[in-house]
């Protein structure tokens, strides 16, 4: 079923006109095939998308997430560009209506490589009727991000969409092409891809306004103070597993970046720490991590790949408290450069303690530095849900802030 119809949409301003679109022709094991780039205007008036109707069991593909739009929208209306085409698809029915011309190869060899599924490369251009649909198979949110910002005129219509043409699929042999793209495609890892967003953050303050109305600017913030905590001496110094680097036995690394940058959103969601630099919050966390070492050197001391106070569990609930760590020392005027004030509130951490099953089958009591060996109790709290439930232990074992209020 189309995605919208025709009263909401764009038209073309004569019935009559033959739409004629250039570029470099193919033909790839039978199927013609052309690479082109589209005026906006024309992709949103003849465009439609094959959704998946329950009711009658027709169509393919999954309902449009406006939030996507709503993104995809946002970046062009900034100034964003849009390499990667569009993968549309001109239906069997329609293809006798479609004329091909070879402006530059062999015609004859373009018609025989239709007819034996072989091969051919060279160019031209196409012509058709308005009412020919382009059946998007690729890119149906960016579509419509483009198509929402010509409906506010927020856009050119002259603006160039790239598009991938495929003549003459059958609508099951589109529903194929679709789910290969859908299923086969990997995206880009997210510690890789966080990098990648920092850079370019970095250089774009438009990109940076952005990433802040949408709530995501402590992705680029987080990636900043890790890399100003790595450079600073304590806990965390050699503990970070960089993108495309492959763990190792011994190498002393415990976190993925992405995970450490997650776990960093409640400090970094702060109103004391929203408009601090990276180094400030760095070494407010690392004077953290050092107080907790004080406390519970253990874990610190021995090989940190045996506990799980750097990993997962004990570094997610640690940064859940310590907001609440932070505001304490403040009520009592300590400074948060300073390891000793953390030291201070989080002296009751080794007094955590839980149930585990010992070597010999039967419960045990963990406490201290057991409490967080693999394999322990901490082990247990897995999970989000897991991990908040960790955090409430812990803060469970330290001052509120209520606490040193005076009235």
């Amino acid at each position: 079923m189309p995605r919208s119809t025709a009263a909401t949409r764009p038209t073309m301003a004569q019935a009559d006109v033959v739409v004629r679109l250039a570029g470099a022709l193919c033909v790839q094991r039978g199927t013609p095939m052309l690479q082109a780039y589209v005026r906006s205007e024309l992709i949103a008036a003849q465009s439609d998308v094959d959704m998946y109707d329950p009711v009658t069991k027709t169509g393919y593909q999954r309902a449009t997430v406006r939030a996507r739009m709503r993104a995809a929208a946002a970046y062009y209306e900034k100034g964003g560009r849009m390499p990667n085409p569009l993968l549309i698809n001109i239906r069997e029915e329609d293809f006798e209506r479609v004329h091909v011309e070879i402006t530059d190869g062999d015609r004859r060899g373009y018609t025989r490589a239709i007819g034996e599924a072989g091969n051919w490369i060279g160019s031209g251009y196409i012509e058709f009727k308005p009412d020919v649909r382009l059946w998007i198979y690729d890119g149906q949110h960016r579509e419509g991000g483009i198509e929402s910002l010509l409906e506010r005129q927020a856009l050119a219509g002259d603006f160039p969409v790239p598009v991938s043409l495929t003549l003459g699929l059958d609508t099951a042999s589109e529903m194929k092409e679709f789910y290969e793209v859908n299923t086969n495609a990997v995206s880009v890892k997210t510690d890789l891809a966080w990098q990648l967003l920092t850079k370019m953050a970095e250089d774009d303050p438009d990109l940076q306004d952005l990433l802040a109305a949408n709530d995501k600017d402590w992705i680029t913030r987080g990636n900043a103070v890790l890399r100003a905590l790595e450079k600073l001496d304590g806990p965390w110094s050699g503990r970070f597993q960089e993108a495309n680097e492959r763990k190792r036995k011994g190498d002393g690394k415990t976190m993925p970046m992405p995970q450490f940058i997650r776990s960093l959103k409640p400090v970094l969601d702060m109103p004391l720490l929203k408009r601090a630099d990276a180094d400030t919050i760095a070494n407010i966390i690392n004077a953290y991590w050092i107080g907790v070492s004080k406390v519970l050197p253990e874990p610190f001391e021995q090989d940190p790949g045996d506990f799980v106070i750097q990993k997962g569990q004990g570094t997610v609930a640690l940064h859940r408290v310590l907001p609440q760590v932070i505001e304490v020392i403040r009520s009592h005027g300590g400074r948060l450069g300073d390891p000793e004030p953390y030291a201070e509130v989080m002296k009751n951490l080794p007094t955590l303690s839980g149930e585990a099953i010992g070597s010999d089958g039967e419960t045990v009591t963990r406490t201290g530095a057991e409490f967080w060996r693999v394999g322990s109790v901490a082990s247990g709290f897995s999970g989000d849900a897991g991990r908040r439930r960790l955090g409430l232990l812990i803060q469970s074992k330290i001052p509120t802030p209520s606490d040193t209020i005076t009235l």
